[in-house]
């Protein structure tokens, strides 16, 4: 929802029905949105609640008019109760909204203090607008022999103050209850955004697990390696296992520990580097402590593939990147970039952006220094202890 507040003298005019005509006309409210699919949802509330409104009027007509042995009220005076009763529903509905992310106490007291301003302004200049009107109306509608006096709501009855506090009950939980069901659809949507990003990130991942061009490119080297010197292909090929047996089987944990995807790094730029067609290498060096945290596996694999995969343009770069360990927080700064001002490796609807927003909510940040041609990626992460 939008956190802007809107004035109180704008609500109240633009509750009147030449300005809700011009709301629905337009799709936007003053009160309290400026995003179309929520202005819908809460034209819809307030539709319903006219309409349950006019149904308790049309309700008091007929008990007050069938059980009473003279005629007790009229039409006329129900249709302007009516539409009093829905254009007030606006500031009770905008004071509610207004607190409504505060603590529960301070809900309340904001929503009592109402009340009695509220009831006082009913009992006082609000029962008087309705008498004027009421006369006014009776004066076009009926002759004057025909015409009833209006019965109005009195302070000073007991009864018509509980009454009173009932119907602002009954307001409240209309707005708190179509505010949790909008607030739920809301969220419901995200899950099922997020589940569909997961599914798609899946088959991502499944995609990188079985990438025919990292091993072919590896494996076209070890040919080449054995073909001038079988010898000098024994320890590509060992690290080309080791690779192979951490995407395989370590790689299906949520969680693993960084040093095993250090070791694992180590391996897969070393086998990057070693490609015949790579225009640029990568140097990774590790500081500080890391024993006891852990990362979700492949995340440095996409941003290492990120970087040089932008960079192929600008032959015979190296790559620094350095991996810094301060607690649980982790820090990867890579330099040699040559993009835009504008520059970074992941855009926010990339898989590997999603999986590492998903993994680390509000616990991670990548920024692009163009001056010196640097981008880092900070994390917090998960520790053992």
């Amino acid at each position: 929802m939008v956190e802007e507040s809107t004035p109180l003298i704008e609500l109240f005019f633009s509750s009147f029905p030449a300005g809700l005509y011009l709301t629905i006309f337009s799709r936007r409210m003053l009160w309290p949105f400026h995003h179309k699919k929520e202005t819908d949802y809460w034209l819809k509330v307030f539709a319903l609640y006219a309409l349950t409104e006019a149904c308790i009027q049309l309700l008091f007509f007929f008990i007050l008019n069938t059980f009473g042995q003279n005629r007790i009220s009229i039409i006329e005076f129900h249709g302007i109760m009516w539409v009093f009763q829905c254009l007030l529903i606006w500031p009770i509905w905008w004071v509610a909204w207004s607190v409504r992310k505060q603590k529960l106490l301070i809900q309340a007291l904001v929503n009592i203090a109402f009340y009695a301003l509220y009831t006082y302004l009913w009992f006082g200049p609000v029962q008087d607008a309705i008498g004027y009107l009421y006369d006014q109306l009776q004066g076009m509608t009926r002759a004057p022999g025909n015409q009833q006096q209006a019965y109005l709501d009195r302070g000073s009855e007991y009864s018509y103050l509980n009454y009173q506090l009932l119907k602002h009950a009954f307001r409240l939980s209309w707005f708190y209850m179509a505010a949790y069901f909008y607030n739920y659809r809301q969220e419901e949507k995200k899950r099922l955004e997020l589940a569909i990003a997961n599914r798609e990130l899946q088959l991502k991942m499944l995609t990188w697990h079985l990438n025919p061009s990292f091993y072919f490119k590896t494996i076209s080297h070890l040919q080449q390696l054995a073909d001038i010197r079988p010898l000098n292909a024994t320890a590509p090929i060992l690290q080309l296992a080791k690779v192979m047996e951490y995407v395989i089987y370590e790689a299906k944990e949520k969680l693993i520990d960084v040093k095993k995807e250090v070791h694992f790094l180590q391996n897969y730029i070393d086998l990057k580097n070693q490609q015949p067609d790579n225009r640029s290498t990568l140097q990774m060096t590790v500081t500080g402590d890391h024993d006891t945290l852990k990362i979700a596996p492949l995340l440095l694999t996409g941003f290492i593939d990120k970087i040089m995969e932008e960079n192929r343009g600008h032959p015979g770069i190296m790559h620094r990147m350095q991996v810094q360990f301060s607690g649980q927080e982790m820090r990867v700064e890579v330099d040699g970039l040559t993009g835009p001002g504008n520059y970074l490796p992941l855009a926010q609807g990339d898989p590997l952006y999603l999986r590492i927003k998903e993994f680390y909510p509000d616990r991670f940040s990548l920024d692009y220094q163009k001056e010196e041609g640097v981008v880092a990626l900070r994390l917090k992460l998960d520790s053992e202890r």
